[in-house]
């Protein structure tokens, strides 16, 4: 009889959580090549932008960038926001300093009346003493929350 118990609860549990919707929406755009120097040896070549936009759990929206380059330098960072905090996350390098990787930006705890969204940031290139900061734009996305 325990043990019916125990299976019934399991079974009620299953039926009673929720999947992910998987049908989630998002907006996604692309840019072309982008090159950024400061005449010191710092160099950030973006070779590919996929800037993306989609509505999050919690009822706001989460805008990040999947991004591919090089850079001529010791390491690279890039700028992340989120409800007032702001930090810097770091790049990973391959040994040809290439990167490939996908970043949160920016994310809202509640909806935006916007129609559509740019988000921006920035990424910093360190070389020894000296910092490139090469200010990145996304393309317009349309809010899916309008």
């Amino acid at each position: 009889m325990k043990k019916l118990a125990i299976l019934l609860i399991c079974v009620v549990a299953m039926i009673s959580c929720s999947k992910e919707d998987a049908t989630t929406k998002e907006v996604t755009c692309q840019k072309s090549t982008e090159s950024y120097n400061n005449n010191n040896g710092a160099i950030l070549t973006l070779t590919s932008q996929e800037w993306h936009l989609k509505e999050n759990e919690i009822g706001g929206i989460d805008v990040g960038v999947n991004i591919r380059g090089t850079i001529q330098g010791d390491s690279a960072k890039i700028r992340i926001y989120g409800d007032d905090v702001i930090g810097d996350a770091k790049i990973e390098l391959n040994d040809k300093s290439e990167f490939s990787q996908d970043f949160g930006i920016f994310f809202t705890s509640s909806p935006s009346s916007e129609e559509f969204i740019a988000a921006n940031t920035i990424i910093m290139v360190f070389s020894g003493q000296d910092t490139l900061k090469a200010n990145i734009s996304s393309c317009s996305l349309e809010n899916i929350q309008h």
